[in-house]
């Protein structure tokens, strides 16, 4: 059995699809069509460890250099750009409580899932 990678940024080019690129969000099950630029989620529902007794992942907020507190366990974030994209959606796993105020600011279009389960979105997200 081949191993199953698991992509958390996409980038489209070429002719677009009548209904877009329609890409299937892991957290949550919607299905997003991506027309033109690019689309990240981070998250901290994969990598993750058990030190210290404390269960740890890899986003790490650099104001403490411990791994974000939350509220967000994903943020799926669309822009001009993957890396922009990529960067605006781990930013705002370590902004925290104030990410969604964050990027209605910045005009991103985003989806964040919370660590129960319920799903915020702003900017237009569809």
């Amino acid at each position: 059995m081949a191993p199953r990678f698991r992509r958390h940024a996409l980038a489209v080019s070429g002719p677009v699809p009548a209904d877009g690129w329609l890409v299937a969000m892991e957290d949550g099950g919607s299905v997003v069509a991506v027309r033109d630029g690019g689309l990240a989620t981070s998250g901290t529902t994969r990598r993750r460890w058990h030190r210290d007794g404390l269960d740890r992942h890899h986003v790490v907020d650099p104001r403490t250099g411990l791994p974000t507190a939350g509220p967000w366990r994903t943020v799926s974030v669309a822009a001009a750009s993957c890396l922009d994209a990529n960067t605006a959606a781990t930013a705002a796993l370590v902004r925290g409580a104030d990410a969604a105020d964050w990027l209605v600011g910045l005009d991103l279009p985003a989806r964040l899932v919370d660590v129960h389960g319920r799903i915020v979105t702003v900017g237009g997200w569809a």
